[in-house]
């Protein structure tokens, strides 16, 4: 899923289980990272007896490359989303990330201080001087729904915010956060809170129906199940598959510096991310270290080392064509597959027409709020609740 040196799991020491399970359990996870993580954490909270289940390590996947960055606002713009799906859906697509951001901070609060989650405001500037309008046309759907977002025109940008482009908006009640320990806190909580047992280093090896129930076949023990949930993320397998012609998947690189002093930051180490598709996105790391993201290409291919080193270059100077005076010194650099849907939306629904077995898949750069509020709407779905969240993100679409 990555490869490079990744900084995140250098700033935790994980917790290993050696759960002994049962035959029989309510739900049954597959995928320990982020999306996985927080269903467990939902679905044991509401007092389900739940087992997660990881080929690896809790997190080790591609939450330990996740750039930390969380944002209500989608890759995919509100005005695109009010143009594409129509205005209702549009709203209740960005209402529901940033109700997954403000539950994502509730979490923490219940977590290790470790997990680093920080308020932010992240500043979206134009790329170019045509994108003036893109800028402007997001400001005006983002006001129109009552987002809480302001404008800064190009003196004010500078003025404030040192940069020398064309016009940019601010979106506030944004957050950083440290993923991967996260995630690895979310399922020790629940683990030592709730009914959740965690199974690390076994694999599904395939599943089926047996009359009302589900038999999960494990590489090394057989486990039946009520509810089945698929949180495999990233990696390929029979799921993914029937929807490949719906996403697409990219490498994407990332880099971490040294520190650099505290003076050097910008206003209110903002998150900053731009118009331009792929996009730069620049965000603080606690210890006064810069995160540099981007230089998405299209391949399902996970980048080599060499490449790595290339275009965690490409990535300083892209930096310092926002900020020239600020020298940085490359510290980790990785770059990992992460996918994306065609249209902006993530996969959350149910798998099988037949039987109790869903999925939810946070595809796209807002999957850490998309895996939030994806497995409240499974926790709905699994007990019979309707959601009409269920209808926008479902995977038969």
């Amino acid at each position: 899923m990555h490869n490079g040196k990744l900084y995140w799991p250098e700033t935790y020491v994980k917790k290993n289980y050696l759960d002994e399970t049962e035959s029989h359990y309510d739900v049954v996870i597959i995928g320990g990272g982020m999306s996985g993580a927080l269903t467990a954490f939902r679905v044991a909270q509401a007092g389900h007896h739940t087992l997660l289940i990881d080929k690896g390590e809790i997190g080790s996947a591609s939450s330990a490359a996740n750039t930390g960055l969380m944002q209500y606002m989608s890759d995919k713009l509100l005005h695109e989303c009010v143009k594409d799906f129509g205005a209702l859906e549009a709203y209740h697509f960005y209402k529901a990330s940033k109700e997954g951001l403000e539950d994502i901070e509730a979490i923490s609060k219940l977590l290790d201080a470790r997990v680093n989650f920080i308020k932010r405001d992240s500043l979206f500037i134009a790329s170019t001087k045509r994108d003036k309008k893109i800028i402007k046309d997001e400001y005006e759907a983002l006001k129109h729904f009552d987002f809480p977002v302001d404008y800064v025109d190009s003196e004010q940008l500078e003025e404030v915010y040192g940069i020398k482009k064309y016009n940019a908006l601010i979106t506030h009640e944004d957050a950083e956060i440290n993923p991967y320990v996260f995630v690895n806190e979310v399922v020790k909580y629940a683990h030592s809170n709730f009914h959740l047992d965690v199974l690390e280093n076994t694999e599904l090896v395939k599943y089926e129906k047996k009359e009302e129930q589900i038999l999960c076949q494990l590489n090394d023990r057989v486990i039946i199940t009520n509810k089945l949930i698929m949180t495999t993320g990233y990696a390929k397998n029979k799921i993914t598959k029937r929807y490949i012609h719906r996403e697409e998947f990219v490498a994407s690189y990332a880099v971490v510096t040294q520190p650099i002093e505290e003076n050097q930051f910008w206003k209110d180490k903002a998150m900053i991310w731009e118009s331009a598709r792929p996009y730069l996105y620049i965000r603080h790391v606690p210890g006064n270290r810069v995160l540099i993201g981007g230089l998405d290409e299209k391949t399902d291919k996970i980048p080599n080392e060499k490449h790595i080193q290339k275009q965690g270059k490409r990535l300083i100077k892209a930096f310092n064509k926002l900020y020239p005076d600020i020298e940085l010194e490359v510290a980790y650099a990785y770059g990992a597959r992460f996918g994306e849907t065609k249209d902006g939306k993530p996969f959350i629904g149910k798998i099988e027409e037949d039987a109790e077995v869903y999925g939810l898949y946070g595809y796209g750069g807002n999957g850490t709020v998309y895996s939030s509020f994806g497995s409240k709407l499974l926790l709905d779905m699994i007990e019979g609740k309707y959601n009409p969240l269920s209808e926008i993100f479902k995977l038969k679409r």
